[in-house]
């Protein structure tokens, strides 16, 4: 199903503007570029419709999908070269391996569904957090816990979220920064559990900001307000309310925010900036902190071009957040960086 009218619209104006804007400090890096150009084909040519699934190419590193064709992969030039596989005997051989690696995908869902069925942990997250809706828009890796079914991600992102609360009280919070927040499953998350969180700023590049901002708008209707209302607004705020608002704006309009946040959260996409983008966003952070509260969830890797390590997150953010090591549930090891 492609893009509705509002949809194209909003998809349309972002991806006009954002030729306007720095291009260093607020659209993809040398990281994410090719990606987000592969996003925006399959944005146009299949819409939303089960981006989490395995035939969309939109939610590839940033959502949970799986993906089976490598074709779905491919930028302008290998989905030319891509058309040698339609040829007769070609596309018969390249069918086969496509059954082949779908039945290994399927083995290792199946794998990880028993992992995570019968984890300590996950009964022990279950037991204190409420996940529901979790595997909308074609979801694969989720498992069952009494008769529901539960994204895999949805249950490792609560778990960052409970580590996080462990060293900094989340039911303290009213407001809430997110920037980097993939599809919005954390946001989604952090509504359910904590509903002293009433305002919610949701920053991210495009074209994945589009994603989240209707992903979460299929949950939260009209809570959700999308960057067409703040287009040309110099000054961002919050309704003066208690009425929940997920306000979901382009890097570029940070600058224009004015209210006061409580808290500030950022899963992994700092790593995948260059230094200079990841200043700039301390310095834009640093003006609407109300008071230093910040989490930070990184992944271990090598400083290259493409990628930074945490110490050099940790030195862009003044060396004043805890570190700390721990293995989640799906037993990899996860690097936190949270105020003391």
């Amino acid at each position: 199903m492609k893009l509705n009218v509002n949809q194209s619209n909003l998809l349309e104006n972002l991806l006009t503007d954002e030729k306007n804007v720095n291009n260093q400090l607020y659209s993809a890096g040398p990281y994410w570029k090719y990606k987000t150009k592969k996003i925006i084909y399959w944005l146009k040519k299949k819409g939303l419709s089960n981006f989490r699934g395995s035939n969309s190419g939109v939610g590839t590193s940033y959502t949970d999908n799986v993906v089976v064709d490598a074709r779905i992969e491919l930028g302008f030039r290998g989905r030319i070269v891509s058309y040698f596989t339609k040829l007769p005997y070609i596309n018969k051989i390249y069918n086969e391996q496509l059954k082949l690696t779908s039945k290994y995908i399927e083995t290792i869902i199946r794998k990880n569904k028993y992992f995570f069925e019968n984890n300590s942990k996950t009964k022990s997250l279950l037991s204190k957090y409420k996940i529901e809706n979790s595997v909308n828009n074609g979801c694969k890796t989720f498992f069952n816990d009494c008769g529901n079914d539960i994204s895999m991600h949805y249950l490792v992102t609560c778990e960052k979220i409970d580590t996080i609360d462990n060293f900094i009280n989340l039911a303290d919070k009213k407001s809430y920064l997110e920037i980097g927040g993939g599809f919005g499953a954390n946001i989604h998350l952090i509504l359910d559990n904590f509903k002293n969180i009433k305002k919610i700023f949701y920053i991210d590049i495009v074209p994945n900001l589009f994603v989240g901002t209707e992903y979460l708008r299929s949950i939260f209707g009209q809570s959700v307000k999308d960057y067409n209302l703040f287009r040309e607004s110099n000054d961002i705020t919050f309704s003066d309310n208690n009425e929940l608002e997920i306000i979901c704006l382009p890097p570029w309009k940070m600058e224009n925010i004015s209210s006061k946040v409580d808290h500030f959260h950022n899963s992994a996409s700092f790593q995948e900036m260059s230094s200079s983008t990841v200043q700039n966003y301390y310095n834009l952070i640093q003006k609407i902190l109300i008071k230093e509260s910040i989490s930070l969830v990184l992944y271990d890797t090598s400083e290259n071009g493409n990628t930074l390590t945490p110490a050099r997150i940790s030195e862009i953010f003044k060396k004043k957040l805890l570190f700390k090591e721990l293995v989640g549930v799906h037993q990899k090891k996860q690097i936190y960086l949270i105020s003391q």
